[in-house]
């Protein structure tokens, strides 16, 4: 849409129900084969194709096999899988099972909140909540050196290593001087099924499995359609997934409680960058850092800005929160999801408020669903302001 067009109804239009389900399996075809391509630029890109058909084809054995089985009841799966690794031979018993706990009770909830595409199906929501627990791909961003913007994102093996990363992220940089690369870490990826990181507990992979499912949600509306045609509204669909997957997540802890709360972390679970030891502390230093670096930026100061990122870099290092690489990039892929509280981009406060605003949860997702951009989240907040 033409940014001086006048901004869709904040509610969204549903498309006939024929045209949407088509539309949403040829763009997951498309996405599919984009990425496939796109992502074996170096080698070492994360094959979708082959991950789909793997995952597919253990869905229908596992289905197959239910009858022969027999399955523990769901809150002692949960607490036997969280207290495992994922490579424990139980653990990869447990696996299906502990899935599809995870997908009836988001898809209890959602069915509960009445947030669905379409007339309510029996027994279900549509899109179905769909996901695989699984080592979730690493990324290659990369942002222009000149600005801090996410101009590409490449799909990445789950298990390169901090060496085999730093040489992508090297060769990157060569081949594109006036960029800055970094490998980063995922929690999940919006592939259907989802994948779900098999490394952030029970209750991070409810987070992650409803925040996939908001992705596959928004295709149906204008929010999610524009996520792949204006860079702005990246940020904008990431930031609507984290609230809207956070709130389903407690939802599900509400009603269900956590049958994991006394379990340990599982032994070889590595904590993310964003969750290292002062993190209070470590959000402020980011939201200061960004804020001098965009000023350096903005004055043409590259160098300088660099050089303030490694030192700052070097400052979390010796404090042990160990930050890998700190640059542009770093700032582009993790500035994406403005509700962070490092975060500086006004976006999570504006959508923060229209939340508050909204009464309750299917409401805030009848509202957000239907912007495009960052001038329909601030009308659509204007006149929520002037309704009182």
């Amino acid at each position: 849409m033409d940014e001086t067009a006048a901004p869709p109804s904040p509610r969204g239009r549903l498309l006939p129900a024929s045209v949407v389900v088509a539309a949403f399996l040829v763009a997951l075809l498309a996405l599919l084969a984009a990425s496939w391509w796109r992502d074996r630029r170096f080698g070492e890109g994360f094959d979708i194709v082959r991950w789909e058909r793997e995952t597919v084809a253990g869905r229908w054995l596992f289905l197959a096999g239910a009858p022969l089985r027999n399955d523990p009841p769901e809150d002692e799966a949960l607490r036997r899988y969280f207290a495992l690794s994922p490579s424990d031979p139980e653990a990869l018993r447990l696996e299906n099972r502990v899935e599809r706990i995870i997908e009836g009770r988001i898809d209890s909830t959602l069915a509960g909140l009445g947030i669905h595409v379409g007339p309510p199906l029996p027994g279900t929501v549509f899109p179905f909540v769909d996901i695989e627990l699984a080592s979730s791909p690493r990324v290659l961003v990369e942002s222009p050196r000149a600005r801090i913007e996410r101009v590409r994102a490449d799909l990445l093996r789950p298990d390169l290593g901090g060496a085999r990363a730093a040489e992508i992220e090297a060769r990157a940089e060569r081949e594109r001087p006036d960029r800055r690369a970094i490998v980063v870490p995922s929690g999940g990826v919006a592939t259907y099924p989802a994948i779900v990181s098999d490394q952030g507990g029970y209750v991070g992979a409810l987070e992650t499995a409803a925040h996939e499912w908001v992705h596959h949600y928004l295709t149906f509306y204008p929010l999610g359609r524009s996520y792949f045609i204006r860079r702005e509204s990246e940020a904008i669909n990431e930031t609507v997934a984290d609230l809207i997957g956070e709130e389903i997540a407690a939802s599900v802890l509400a009603r269900w409680g956590d049958p994991t709360e006394a379990a340990p972390p599982p032994a070889s679970a590595t904590p993310a960058v964003t969750t290292a030891g002062g993190q209070a502390g470590r959000d402020a230093a980011l939201r200061a850092l960004r804020l001098e670096v965009d000023a350096l930026l903005a004055a043409g100061k590259v160098e300088e800005a660099e050089a303030r990122m490694e030192r700052v870099r070097l400052d979390f290092v010796a404090q042990g929160m160990p930050v890998r690489v700190l640059n542009q990039a770093f700032f582009a892929w993790y500035g994406t999801y403005a509700a962070r509280p490092d975060s500086v981009d006004p976006l999570g406060g504006q959508l923060r408020e229209i939340r508050a605003r909204s009464g309750d949860l299917p409401g805030f997702v009848r509202e957000v669903r239907g912007v495009a951009s960052r001038a329909d989240v601030e009308a659509l907040l204007a006149r929520m302001r002037a309704g009182g």
